[in-house]
């Protein structure tokens, strides 16, 4: 399955069940034959980031959490929807109410039973907001959620509810369809109450203060450390499909220092970076995985300097930007991959139109505004600078201190400041902490960041840039498309066409206003050792699980 070159896209789908009851069960998988398997089934690899938390309601980057929690449903290869702690589920002609059937056999990771209870502690811990969850808005379109987030109805008045040990019913507002992979999120899976309140504010903030739901569980790990190693959970009800013994993830040193221990034998994957890139293409352990993650920049509209204030809340000056920079020089020069340009903010091969099944990415119908235009940029610029009575400005960029983000960063200032006259971009790259903070301060003019999808779904998108949004750092304000978002979100009709429709609307609207400029969709480049097997990537949601991996003869 190993080529010089293998970029694989995974289109996801979602089937919508209404009024029957769907059987769970595992099919039987290639990776089960044991026959090929070595001895030895100790895995480690090399991710860029660290881990902060493993609370599954404050956690940023659920794909950390892939291996060790698991909720009803388990998303497998192609996006496919896998059987988790759900047997079975019954869904109501009106596609608003679903009724869970668990398995008896789910235990948690200290052999206590997991509960219908368990599901219906950790919705309301996530969803209220002394919480302060950063993805609670995904429990919206379940009952009452949006009001709980917003302090206007109590938490008990979440729609959901255990009406025995194993039998869990969750009620919606609304039907959504891409309900049953938003439920294999880690996000949804259930919490241990009395783990919880035993360590209080710790919780999670190591390997022994968290019990895990997962077909692993951390043995060694603390917040923020550079190694975590899991072990298979002895509990899990499908533990006869984990076949690691111990599976060990790092975090990354160097790209010099990353490579070499790979090519040692070291590691079984790290991502390349930079100038290693075009040198390992040939390498039979090349591989290319696009993601549904946009890059983009983010403007900070509230910004403390009144000159760049001005300056950013005038849409000349955002197009400005956006022309400014040629993506395709980007992604050449700071990231040497196979990152794609993009077409809008919804990234390529997420969601296709049932109808015609045309990617909603090639239907975008603004993709002119985030295209490079020197002519444009310099125009508009000049435009932006004369309507806001300012001849020069100073913009600070903020990106994370990786190596991929500060080069993307230069690269954005060396092609702002060359294109847009009177223009300094100052990047600043500070760890994450200081990052998070220096973003929750406003200190900040630009940022660097970006976004992923959490199911296959343009609205996964269009979401997090309403008004209302926690990951609307840069606090961007339209209120005709916070209505148009909200008409998506709250449909009650059946008319998928219509709703594709106002979704195509609602993006024109985020592009042509340049609330965020994309920069473009992430492709990353690994070198794979071949006789790894069994790894689940997907393009959006929990992008890689280790569940059913292992090595080979």
């Amino acid at each position: 399955m190993k080529s010089k070159l293998k970029l694989i896209v995974i289109l996801a789908a979602v089937l919508v069940l209404s009024g029957c009851q769907q059987n769970l069960s595992n099919s039987k998988r290639v990776s089960d034959s044991k026959g090929v398997m070595s001895q030895n089934q100790n895995v480690t690899v090399v991710e860029q980031t660290r881990l902060s938390t493993v609370d599954i309601s404050k956690v940023n980057s659920f794909n950390k959490l892939r291996s060790s929690t698991e909720g009803l449903f388990r998303l497998g290869k192609n996006g496919r929807v896998n059987p988790g702690l759900a047997q079975s589920y019954r869904i109501s002609k009106n596609a608003k109410t679903y009724t869970f059937k668990l398995r008896k056999n789910a235990r948690w990771s200290n052999g206590q039973p997991i509960t219908a209870a368990d599901f219906v502690y950790s919705w309301r811990r996530s969803v209220k907001p002394q919480t302060r969850s950063v993805n609670a808005n995904l429990f919206d379109g379940i009952k009452n959620a949006d009001q709980i987030r917003k302090g206007t109805l109590p938490v008990t008045d979440l729609g959901v509810k255990a009406l025995s040990n194993h039998e869990l019913r969750v009620t919606l507002d609304h039907p959504m369809v891409y309900f049953e992979t938003l439920l294999a999120y880690p996000l949804f899976a259930p919490q241990h109450q009395a783990t919880v309140q035993r360590y209080g504010t710790h919780y999670g903030d190591s390997a022994n203060q968290q019990i895990y739901s997962g077909p692993f569980k951390l043995v060694k790990w603390h917040a923020n450390s550079a190694t975590r190693t899991l072990e298979p959970n002895p509990y899990y009800w499908d533990k006869a499909h984990v076949y690691l013994k111990r599976l060990t993830i790092v975090t990354a040193k160097s790209p010099a220092q990353d490579l070499k221990a790979y090519r040692a034998g070291k590691v079984a994957e790290i991502q390349l970076i930079g100038r290693q890139i075009p040198a390992n293409k040939n390498n039979r352990d090349y591989v290319v995985r696009p993601f549904s993650l946009m890059r983009i920049i983010e403007y900070n509209f509230t910004t403390a300097n009144p000159t760049n204030q001005k300056l950013i809340n005038n849409r000349n000056a955002r197009l400005a930007i956006s022309h400014a920079i040629s993506r395709r020089k980007l992604i050449n020069n700071a990231l040497q991959n196979a990152s794609l340009p993009p077409k809008g903010f919804v990234t390529a091969g997420l969601s296709k139109n049932n109808l015609n099944h045309s990617d909603f990415a090639n239907q975008q119908e603004a993709s002119r505004y985030v295209k490079g235009n020197s002519r444009l940029a310099a125009k508009e610029w000049a435009a932006a600078k004369r309507q806001s009575h300012a001849s020069s400005a100073t913009l600070t960029l903020a990106t994370s201190n990786d190596a991929i983000s500060v080069r993307v960063g230069n690269n954005l200032k060396s092609q702002l400041e060359h294109q847009l006259k009177g223009l300094t971009v100052r990047v600043v790259s500070p760890d994450s902490t200081h990052l998070n903070d220096r973003v929750q301060a406003g200190q900040f003019d630009l940022l660097l960041t970006g976004w992923g999808a959490d199911y296959p779904d343009p609205l996964s998108f269009l979401q997090a840039m309403t008004s209302n949004s926690r990951h609307n750092y840069g606090h961007w304000h339209n209120a005709a498309y916070d209505r148009q978002v909200a008409t998506i979100s709250n449909n009650q009709s059946t008319d998928n066409q219509l709703r594709w429709e106002q979704m195509l609307a609602a993006e024109k609207r985020l592009t042509e206003q340049q609330g965020v400029t994309p920069l473009y969709q992430q492709a990353d480049s690994f070198l794979t050792n071949p006789k790894l097997n069994g790894v689940v990537h997907n393009i959006s949601g929990v992008v890689e699980d280790y569940k059913s991996a292992y090595w080979v003869k």
